[in-house]
């Protein structure tokens, strides 16, 4: 028998917290329960205490990202239906998974999703990465809200539609992620990486460098200078993930001292309004 899934109290929010907060997904209680009254057809329960997150998967995106599931195995297919049903009420688009190990996707296919991306997880110990300076010409510096208008433009230029994220979305990262910048001598930017640290555990959320800079070793220096960073912020070791087509990227992670995992991940998306 399926479970009930609806809309989560303020109070079911604080009892879930928990577990939102040990996979990373949000810095703090406070900010559950501002998500929540914002939209509480984002946070799903059921009686059990079961739950999921939902939400936009960034600004100017029809898609609604499924942010993290904690049900039973037998539960999961529910959840993923609700998903579903959420995003045409809501008037989405498009329904992303989690990340999530390709053998724990079978619910999501079950429910006519198709891999959108394959991804490869990556990890090690930052203070074993190569150091590497910036080429002749090139600085690294930190960056800020000062920059987000012209990072905008970057990252649009380093990635497609599905990848780049707009400037209310990296504003929004840089409340809880470091910025540092690849600037040429003449001011202009070129590439960027945002990470963080947590517990111990450094992210490389975003390593972008300019197509026509690339193969000249500013993404190195930039993988270097956020490694430099993450042990002096305390990190034991640093983790990131890439689309398993990016040769270029996976080749500088391993040749810096990274290591990829066995295991591979892939991202699943449903177009809802099929059918």
């Amino acid at each position: 028998m399926s479970p009930h899934i609806r809309p989560a109290t303020a109070e079911e929010c604080d009892r879930i917290w928990p577990a939102i907060k040990a996979d990373n997904l949000m810095d703090s209680a406070e900010e559950l329960r501002a998500f929540h009254a914002a939209g509480p057809w984002r946070v799903r329960v059921t009686e059990r205490g079961e739950a999921a997150l939902l939400g936009r998967r960034k600004a100017d995106s029809d898609v609604l990202a499924i942010r993290g599931v904690w049900c039973s195995a037998q539960h999961a297919p529910a959840f993923v239906d609700d998903a579903v049903r959420v995003a045409r009420a809501q008037g989405f688009g498009r329904v992303l998974s989690p990340l999530l190990p390709l053998e724990y996707l079978e619910p999501y296919f079950s429910a006519g999703f198709r891999v959108a991306e394959h991804i490869v997880a990556i990890q090690g110990r930052p203070n074993l990465i190569l150091r590497a300076d910036p080429p002749i010409g090139v600085s690294i510096r930190r960056g800020g809200e000062a920059d987000v208008e012209a990072l905008a433009s970057l990252d649009a230029a380093c990635f497609d539609e599905f990848w780049r994220w707009g400037a209310e979305d990296l504003t929004r990262f840089l409340t809880t992620e470091r910025l540092a910048l690849a600037e040429t001598d003449s001011g202009d930017l070129i590439g960027y990486t945002l990470a963080t640290v947590n517990r111990g555990a450094a992210t490389l959320t975003r390593l972008a460098t300019l197509p026509e800079y690339r193969r000249h070793g500013v993404g190195r220096a930039l993988l270097a200078d956020a490694a430099e960073w993450s042990v002096r912020a305390g990190a034991d070791t640093i983790a990131l993930c890439t689309q398993e087509d990016n040769v270029a990227a996976r080749s500088l992670y391993v040749s810096a001292g990274l290591t990829e995992l066995d295991e591979r991940y892939a991202l699943a998306m449903l177009d809802v309004r099929e059918g």
